[in-house]
């Protein structure tokens, strides 16, 4: 038998969600363990905290591109070109 971590302090047993158990969807404030024999199958979160995970995604993959073109800049593959604010 392994361990497996839990990242969240709530769990609900796959079961109880099968019988239409749902009373605590209307407060997730916090994630909530999916468990199915005492083995973690998913995890449930708010909209807000799923909201705020894909901008973090996409502020990462922003921040990867722009650093990768930083990079590119430094090698010579790209050239500049100067842009006035005010015109755009």
């Amino acid at each position: 038998m392994s361990l497996q971590a839990i990242y969240a302090h709530k769990t609900i047993g796959i079961t109880d969600l099968k019988r239409g158990d749902t009373r605590f969807i209307d407060d997730l404030s916090e994630p909530i363990a999916v468990l199915k024999r005492d083995s973690v199958k998913a995890y449930l979160i708010s909209e807000k905290l799923m909201a705020y995970f894909m901008n973090m995604l996409e502020d990462m993959e922003l921040a990867r591109i722009a650093n990768q073109r930083l990079k590119e800049l430094d090698e010579g593959k790209t050239k500049t070109i100067a842009v006035d604010i005010n015109e755009l």
